[in-house]
């Protein structure tokens, strides 16, 4: 389903809620967090795709060898499927909480009856941001706020755009990640430009609020938001562009 925004600047954008895809007159442009996720090294990522499967590669041979099976390709392959899915299964699963957590806040920042939740997670992340929230006096100006650079040809969707006691705007985004990647500092980089550019209004401060799923300690961290930050976005998406180009030159010949 596509959902028009218009801008305060009069440029119009356009997102496919289902592919989530922004358009412009009709372009794709490239996203911020799709830049960061393909653009920019995840070691911790790629460190915990390959552990997660041979964990349970290893639990599940282990198991068959305390109850004296053997084991042939058949299984084998089994396993490896399995195991496959379970690391598929997490990531869908932390992309759920994250959303829904989104959706609660949201919701909540704008006066609306948040529903009961049934998943410990999720209310886990609930409790600590409502918790951190009343004791804060911030005021919000923005919320989910799709913004666009017209200029270097990216979008994305912000959380929140906060108003302190001196008058001053704080750039704030939610994660319900394990850890505060080097690509959120990016990101931030990212949707403050393109806010100024649309906005004209200064950003000065940018947080990354990380709500745990388990235990109690919520981050609240200030990220550096400066010139040389936002080049290093505009880098991975430069290196993003050149990693796509091979594989879409081989899609176009296999269209022919």
């Amino acid at each position: 389903m596509y959902k028009k925004t218009k801008l305060r600047n009069g440029l119009e954008l356009d997102f496919d809620d289902d592919k989530h895809i922004y358009y412009h007159k009709g372009q794709k442009v490239e996203s911020v967090t799709g830049i960061c996720g393909k653009g920019v090294p995840k070691p911790q990522l790629t460190n915990w795709l390959v552990a997660t499967p041979i964990r349970a590669i290893k639990d599940s041979i282990d198991s068959m060898m305390d109850n004296e099976q053997t084991l042939d390709r058949v299984k084998l392959e089994r396993i490896i499927h399995e195991a496959k899915q379970k690391t598929n299964k997490i990531k869908d699963d932390a992309g759920l909480v994250g959303s829904v957590v989104h959706g609660l806040i949201e919701d909540f920042l704008q006066g609306k009856k948040i529903p009961i939740q049934s998943d410990s997670a999720v209310i886990n992340c609930w409790n600590i941001f409502l918790d951190w929230w009343k004791t804060q006096e911030y005021e919000v100006v923005e919320l989910e706020k799709k913004i666009f650079s017209k200029k270097h040809n990216y979008a994305g969707t912000l959380d929140l755009v906060l108003k302190d006691k001196k008058g001053n705007l704080v750039l704030a985004d939610i994660k319900t990640s394990n850890h505060i990647s080097f690509d959120y500092t990016l990101q931030l980089n990212a949707y403050k430009f393109a806010y100024e550019e649309e906005t004209k209004q200064k950003i000065t401060k940018g947080l990354i609020i990380r709500l745990p799923k388990k235990d109690s300690n919520i981050e609240v961290k200030e990220l550096p938001l400066n010139k040389e930050m936002f080049n290093a976005f505009l880098g991975a998406k430069s290196l993003m562009l050149a990693m796509e180009s091979p594989r879409q030159k081989k899609q176009k010949q296999k269209q022919k």
